[in-house]
């Protein structure tokens, strides 16, 4: 029987993260009540802080390493969100 490692936990950790930021991102949405929407976004905020301590944590230990866009892939995605804007 083979053991989770820590890695395993991490990434884990990092996808349910994930998941539970889409989720209350949808909940947001969905919020008619501004109190109600209010209270997401906090959770929101705070899934989104838990994310970004679990990625540091992988990426500091190299479990975790996103592939870095270079300036033509930059450039390209500033000009498609410009133009998905002026539609």
């Amino acid at each position: 029987m083979q053991k989770l490692t820590d890695q395993d936990i991490a990434q884990c950790l990092l996808k349910d993260e994930k998941f539970s930021c889409n989720f209350i991102n949808s909940c947001i949405q969905e919020a008619a009540d501004n109190n109600l929407r209010r209270d997401w976004q906090n959770c929101l905020q705070n899934s989104q802080q838990m994310q970004k301590q679990v990625f540091d944590a992988m990426n500091q230990k190299g479990w975790y390493s996103p592939a870095k866009a270079d300036m033509q892939q930059m450039s390209q995605a500033q000009n498609q969100f410009s133009q998905n804007q002026m539609q």
